[in-house]
């Protein structure tokens, strides 16, 4: 709370504005409201009033407590009660039209913040920062802090145990699970859609590795560990896990960036550019199912070619490196740095993407073989490598991939939503084109006879665990994969996140932060990529009616068949099928495009975040681009708040709000007073825009004025010094204690005009503020003293709880008295009112009697009790169409 004054001169700040009161009932100066019916009948109650007010009758006002509903507890001005009363009555019983107006009276006295708090008992909440860091900690105790202390007997014992039950809960969600699940009314559904996205895991999983720059079966380790362990630990009962096509694109960049370097490590006998050679070439091969030395059907086993083994290391260490980050950031409850991120920054982000993974697949479709490209401008050089290339262009692959484009585009947007209205189920098309595919392959040869590229060997059994080889990092890969670790977070809780509030479920970030990370980093130690949560899966699997994440045990036990006993079967599926089923599932992530239009009329600064973050990517690197429009992003929050909008306002007639000047035509200007809104918080970068806004838009500039008077007073002494044989020194001492007036007499002799102040008031509404630092503080002392040398006073109006706290910190009351604050603009304005009205009344200012005079003040009453202590009424007026009694 404010300092308060120790003398009686903050009691009287409280002014008479519209009509005089004696001495108020204290228990009757909270608002209390009564409702009046017409125009008409309110200007009659007023012209009573000054008539009462002239015979200098009494105006106490007390609440009147009547037995009629509608008038109970209503205050109303002192004189006859009992006819205002009777009136009141009237007024509320007669028929109510819904386009009548409703007007208010509300009376009640005019506050500073300092008289409201003490009346009121106000205080400044705040929680210092040792305080909230305490609490949090408080929340990190493990359940058995306290458990040792026996004086507490069994309560403590339970409430430790409780303690231990909720937090076990939390960390193993499934056993909540399970103890609720509903066998009879779930586990069908459950096992529907299990089985129908375990479906949907086999080509996306084979497919998406071609974009992870890995053997196809990698893809089926990636979509059967993860969505296991998911499991156990994630929140959300719908989600999918396993590959997703932004990370398997950005582990494809990592790994074809920097397969070389750890080649170069593992064979060491080789110089950079053999090194490189032999990574491309194996590459290609291993990718294209040419080469392998892996038996096609034969129980899992490492290939001793250093090149196969380094290149799926490096996809495995980078998913432990993923996994770690987002279990660090799940403990250390920082899920809130996804926040930063932006949707128009995510989308256009995923726009870039998803262009990059259709160029990906070009070559596949073409049948062509072209260097990955890494880098800046990688995507433009890849484009021109394809188009050397076009010569050698298979068109039998083009043909399969065309028809296989066709088909699954017709099946998905024609065909399944009709499939979907009579069984629910979508074709799985994608497993019938590689079932399609690996059939016309095997029995045609494709491979031998026309050169299609088929995946190849696909190992039987399950890989067995081991530890990812740490010795092939580089510091290099540092940003990408930390890029990596919050792109699959951020994209995987936004989904989670959409179905929880579809199902009315509650979805913890820092849980699935934890969640993720110990999928991830489990599954680096069976050879997967960083896996994520995918749109089309998940949607599946909550179309399918999937009630929990039992689906995924249902899934996985699919996909479990498939590597043991099925996956051998599909080695001949050709690459291009692969490739189809890709270049129709970013389909959705190429819409991203409608969103541009949208943010372009919603708002210009997100509509160029989503441009910057998409060129970004297409026209210089995945990770470039995120870090490019990431940064534009911030940027604009800058550019915004230090820059806000600023206003002046005036008052609607009759009533206490007040608004934009600009953006009404039924307003008017307070006389003598400017009110000035500025829309942002007040701190250092924003500092000297809010003093410039403030000098600029009131059109009252105390630094100019002080200027001029220097002027003036420099000239003046000049003048006077040659017909009063004075020294110019000790005339402008003299000049200095003139009062204004004086002083204008002074220079009339000499043909000079001395500047007159505008306004008396400037009135800073602070209710926008959000916070105000140091240098804030600094800004609006220095303000307050550069108007007040002008003779012009400023107040402030209803500053938030934690702008006082900060004044109150600061120099701020020691540089000004703690009335310059009121609880409201429309306080300030009558405040300012009454202290025009009293200089009136002293006849010293006649810019002050017109101001009286324009508002209808009396000029001659300056009312005053015997205390000193002085109040006003506020009447007010305002639309309001509701019913009476709301």
């Amino acid at each position: 709370m404010e300092p308060a004054t120790s003398n009686a001169s903050a009691g009287e700040k409280s002014q008479h504005v519209a009509v005089s009161l004696q001495q108020a009932d204290q228990t009757a100066s909270s608002s209390l409201v009564a409702a009046e019916d017409s125009e008409s009948r309110i200007q009659q109650r007023r012209q009573q009033r000054k008539r009462r007010q002239n015979r200098g009758g009494s105006s106490s006002h007390r609440p009147l407590l009547s037995s009629g509903g509608d008038a109970a507890g209503a205050v109303f001005e002192g004189g006859r009660d009992e006819d205002l009363l009777n009136d009141f009555n009237e007024s509320s019983s007669s028929d109510s039209d819904v386009d009548t107006e409703r007007s208010f009276r509300v009376i009640r006295p005019v506050y500073t913040q300092q008289q409201f708090d003490e009346k009121h008992g106000g205080r400044l909440v705040r929680r210092p920062l040792l305080a909230r860091l305490r609490d949090s900690a408080k929340k990190l105790v493990t359940c058995g802090a306290g458990s040792g202390r026996s004086d507490d007997g069994d309560g403590e014992s339970g409430h430790n145990c409780s303690r231990a039950k909720t937090q076990l809960l939390g960390f193993l969600p499934f056993i909540g699970i399970l103890k609720r699940y509903n066998i009879r009314d779930w586990l069908l559904a459950d096992f529907i859609s299990g089985l129908t996205v375990g479906i949907m895991h086999i080509p996306q999983g084979m497919a998406y590795a071609f974009l992870a720059e890995l053997p196809p079966y990698i893809g089926l380790y990636t979509s059967f560990f993860p969505p296991l362990i998911y499991f156990f630990f994630g929140t959300s009962r719908q989600v999918s896990m396993g590959t997703v096509a932004i990370i398997s694109l950005l582990v494809g960049g990592l790994v074809s960036k920097n397969f070389p370097a750890t080649l170069g490590s593992a064979v060491g006998s080789f110089d950079n550019e053999t090194t490189t050679a032999i990574a491309s070439q194996q590459l290609t091969l291993d990718l294209n199912g040419n080469d392998s030395t892996v038996g096609s059907g034969s129980p899992f086993q490492w290939s001793s070619d250093p090149v196969s083994r380094n290149r799926v290391a490096l996809a495995c260490v980078t998913c432990l490196c993923v996994g770690l980050i987002q279990l660090a950031m799940g403990v250390l409850r920082l899920g809130f740095l996804t926040r930063y991120l932006s949707d128009p920054l995510i989308s256009g982000f995923t726009m870039g993407v998803a262009i990059h993974v259709f160029s990906s697949q070009i070559k596949y479709v073409l049948g062509i073989e072209v260097p990955r490209r890494n880098g800046v401008f990688s995507l433009p050089l890849h484009y021109f490598d394809l188009l050397r290339n076009i010569t050698e262009t298979n068109f039998v692959t083009v043909g399969i991939a065309v028809v296989s484009i066709v088909i699954l585009y017709v099946t998905k947007e024609l065909v399944n939503p009709k499939v979907r209205k009579r069984i629910k189920a979508p074709l799985p098309i994608e497993l019938l084109i590689v079932s399609l595919g690996t059939i016309l392959s095997y029995f045609l040869d494709l491979k031998k006879n026309y050169n299609v590229k088929i995946v190849g060997t696909i190992p039987t059994g399950i890989p067995p665990p081991e530890l990812p080889d740490f010795s092939i990092l580089r510091a290099s890969m540092a940003i990408e994969i930390v890029t990596i670790a919050i792109i699959a977070f951020s994209v995987c809780v936004s989904l989670a996140k959409i179905f929880g509030k579809k199902h009315n479920y509650e979805v913890a970030p820092s849980q699935e932060l934890i969640a993720y990370g110990i999928c991830n980093t489990v599954g680096s130690f069976f050879h997967c990529w960083p896996a994520g949560t995918s749109l089309s899966r998940s949607a599946v699997q909550d179309s399918m009616g999937g009630k929990t994440q039992v689906a995924a045990l249902f899934s996985s036990t699919l996909l479990l068949l498939v590597l043991l006993f099925i996956g051998k079967y599909f080695e001949s599926v050709p690459n291009c099928c692969l490739s189809a089923i890709i270049i129709v599932a970013i389909k959705g992530m190429l819409e991203q495009a409608k969103e541009a239009p949208v943010l372009w009329r919603l708002s210009p600064y997100d509509f160029w975040t989503w441009i910057v973050a998409c060129l970004g990517v297409v026209f210089l690197a995945v990770d470039y681009g995120l870090i490019l429009g990431l940064a534009f992003s911030v940027c604009s929050i800058i550019v915004r708040t230090q820059s806000p909008t600023s206003s002046m306002l005036g008052r609607i007639p009759d009533t206490d709000l007040y608004k934009n000047v600009l953006a009404y035509d039924d307003i008017e200007l307070v006389d003598g007073v400017k009110i000035f809104r500025y829309e942002g918080s007040l701190y250092f970068a924003c500092a000297e825009n809010f003093r410039d806004s403030l000098y600029h838009k009131s059109g009252v500039h105390p630094r100019k004025m002080l200027l001029a008077r220097r002027k003036l007073t420099e000239k003046y002494a000049k003048l006077a010094a040659k017909k009063l044989q004075k020294s110019p020194e000790v005339l402008k001492k003299e000049f200095s204690k003139l009062t204004d007036s004086e002083r204008s007499e002074a220079l009339k002799e000499f043909g000079l005009q001395w500047p007159p102040v505008p306004v008396d008031h400037v009135i800073l509404d602070a209710s926008t503020w959000g916070y105000i630092d140091y240098v804030g503080v600094r800004a609006l002392n220095q303000t307050i003293q550069e108007y007040k040398e002008v003779g012009i006073r400023v107040y402030l109006a209803n500053p938030k709880c934690g702008i006082r706290a900060c004044l109150q910190r600061s120099d701020f009351y020691e540089k000004n008295e703690p009335d310059i604050i009121y609880v409201s603009v429309h306080d300030a304005v009558l405040a300012a009112q009454c202290e025009q009205r009293e200089a009136a009344a002293k006849g010293g200012d006649t810019r002050a009697v017109a101001a009286v005079q324009a508002a209808n003040l009396p000029v001659n009453q300056p009312a005053a009790d015997d205390d000193g202590a002085r109040e006003a009424a506020i009447e007010t007026s305002a639309e309001d169409n509701a019913d009476l009694k709301a």
